[in-house]
């Protein structure tokens, strides 16, 4: 690496020129990404030493993480030195005063395994790396989670040992109470979680115990007092974390992250920002100001908050908890450059009146993921920043199984052209993808619709102990299926059309559920601010389902009749629609939509909601 040069490390000898190199787009069955592939890594690489090079003195010290609410900072030095002191506390081999078994290196292995149980914390990001650096694999879990969720994670993660921020202490409780799981049918994995292994993430940094429970900074501070051992980490194959599914369709599973994934999944955001700086003319991984909103327990969080640190000068302004005048207060007060955000929060910042009064002026970008954005309020919130509608936000494309697969390129970086919102864009350094019929696992041609299956050095290895779902998605080895109706368009972009599991067949048609929400959300007067459609039982028992929406109306839609509204957007959606594609299920007006915190809509909760009244209604009227 040139160390004049540091984003240098990020181009390989096969990195594509972003001047020069046009890429070519064609109708192999197998399609590539145009940034060409990864550079190359030493095959058992630790992620920590990714970030951290072993015998390279640290940059410039900065502040790396902010608490939002209380200016509570911690520089990146002071982070490494904490990372250091944790992790010689939570090393296996060492004084050990926690008794810490050896973590498994895959899921054919029991062993230590830890779990993050923590809302967005500014020392959330130390405990990963001090994990990374110990060896011990640990598994981010939902701060959202009910006692049931948490016991239920906690035994599909096999977790021995936890992390619990203060706050979090009675939902453990709670969740421990429910026993070993050993009359669950349901799966096959025991509670192994050792009461004396509980460690609290207090906010109070001089507190030694909480409730009789050591605390993280009382760790931090042993550590200090153990030498350093020089000794070689291992990482490569070896499994690194796990995730917790957004469990959309069931209970969720855990997946397991290699060393390898994990730092693909980093280089890919680290190879396009160097290109795109090159390509524009301007110095590669300039310093950011970013806000911290999105979980660190989820994949998109755990690529901004956990693999980034100290590949590039980032100051990361972290909310404990998503909170639009804050949010918007600390655009303001810290000048931040750059917003990752999901859906729900796109569309909260440019609907709501509060925008308006905050100088958002620094912000040089905004990005969405985790699920998919629809284009009106993608050109809504442009409005309001810098950019403008004319660059409106753009979305990428990943998933827990797989952090980072596609996303929008610059125009004209490799001769590519813009991706417009609805669209996902092209695929990622070192990305492979086929578009394949679901029934057949044939190849379709290029145009037709079919699942997405990918494959790289990004995709998780498979399911934690879960060979049975692990084998679902790989229908063929390295092949990755996505679960989503995709189509690929005659220059090689991906467009998404919807999850297959949420495909609506009607009279043997398929119809997506977006684009049916896409077009009452893009309705001429602006009736609706959000939209979920599914299929509901059309009660005759052959199978086939009737096309239901959900509406959440805008402030223009309130002011008319609800049956005004409803004809007229029964009108616009069957002039813009195909018949198979109406709303014959009906069109129900309601507060709001469910999701989960990523910004996934959970279209199951209401379509049982709907089937329960039709049930209940039923059983009134045999009274």
């Amino acid at each position: 690496m040139d160390t004049s040069k540091p984003w240098s490390r990020y181009l390989g000898p096969e990195s594509p020129d972003p001047h020069n190199f046009k890429y070519q787009p064609h109708s192999r069955p197998i399609f590539s990404s145009p940034w060409g592939p990864f550079p190359p890594i030493a095959p058992d690489l630790n992620l920590h030493e990714f970030c951290f090079p072993p015998n390279q003195p640290l940059p410039r010290d900065y502040p790396l993480f902010i608490n939002a609410l209380t200016d509570e900072r911690v520089t990146l030095h002071q982070f490494h030195s904490r990372v250091c002191s944790l992790s010689r506390v939570l090393w296996h081999a060492g004084p050990n005063p926690l008794n810490l078994g050896k973590s498994p290196v895959n899921d054919k292995e029991d062993g230590e395994v830890l779990g993050l149980f923590s809302r967005n914390h500014i020392h959330y990001p130390m405990l990963a790396h001090a994990c990374f650096k110990a060896e011990l694999v640990f598994g981010g879990i939902s701060p959202a989670s009910t006692p049931f969720e948490l016991w239920w994670v906690l035994r599909k993660m096999q977790i021995t040992s936890i992390v619990c921020h203060e706050t979090l202490l009675p939902v453990l409780q709670e969740a421990l109470k429910l026993g070993s799981g050993e009359g669950d049918k349901s799966s096959q994995l025991r509670l192994v979680l050792d009461p004396g292994k509980i460690i609290v993430l207090s906010d109070n940094p001089g507190l030694e115990k909480v409730e009789g429970y050591m605390t993280v900074e009382s760790l931090v501070r042993m550590g200090e007092k153990i030498p350093e051992v020089p000794r070689k980490l291992r990482g490569g194959d070896q499994m690194c974390y796990l995730f917790q599914s957004s469990g959309t369709s069931g209970l969720p599973k855990a997946m397991m992250i290699s060393h390898k994934n994990a730092i693909h999944s980093s280089l890919q955001g680290m190879v396009a920002a160097t290109q795109n700086a090159l390509f524009t003319g301007i110095e590669p991984l300039r310093p950011q100001r970013v806000l911290g909103v999105i979980p660190a327990y989820h994949s998109y969080g755990m690529i901004l908050w956990i693999l980034r640190v100290n590949l590039l000068p980032l100051t990361n302004v972290m909310l404990p908890k998503w909170d639009i005048e804050l949010a918007l207060k600390s655009i303001e007060k810290y000048k931040l450059t750059t917003l990752p955000l999901v859906p729900p929060l796109v569309r909260q910042l440019a609907q709501s009146p509060l925008t308006e009064k905050y100088d958002l002026s620094s912000v040089v970008g905004a990005g969405s993921g985790a699920a998919y954005l629809p284009p009106d309020v993608a050109y809504q919130l442009a409005k309001k920043l810098p950019q403008g509608a004319g660059t409106p936000i753009p979305s990428g494309y990943g998933l827990s199984e797989a952090a980072s697969i596609a996303a929008p390129a610059t125009p004209g970086i490799f001769g590519l052209e813009r991706t417009l919102p609805g669209t996902i864009g092209y695929l990622l350094p070192g990305m492979e993808a086929r578009i394949v019929d679901p029934d057949t696992l044939q190849n379709v041609p290029k145009g037709q619709k079919g699942e997405l299956w990918v494959r790289g050095n990004v995709v998780t290895p498979g399911y934690f102990k879960d060979p049975k779902a692990t084998a679902e998605i790989f229908a063929e080895p390295e092949w990755l299926r996505t679960g989503d109706l995709m189509l690929r368009d005659e220059k090689d972009r991906i467009v998404y059309l919807d999850r297959l599991k949420e495909m609506i067949k009607v009279k043997g048609l398929q119809v997506a559920a977006t684009e049916v929400e896409d077009t009452l959300l893009d309705h001429p007067e602006g009736l609706v601010r959000d939209a979920c459609v599914a299929g509901v039982d059309n009660g005759r028992g052959d199978g086939s389902l009737f096309v239901r929406a959900w509406v959440v109306l805008s402030p223009e839609g309130k002011k008319q009749e609800e049956e005004m509204v409803v004809r007229k957007l029964n009108e616009h959606v069957e002039k813009q629609l195909s018949k198979h594609k109406w709303l014959t299920g009906g069109i129900e007006i309601v507060d709001s939509i469910p999701r989960t915190p990523s910004g996934k809509m959970l279209r199951r909760e209401m379509q049982d909601r709907y089937h329960d009244g039709l049930k209940a209604q039923s059983k009134a009227s045999k009274l």
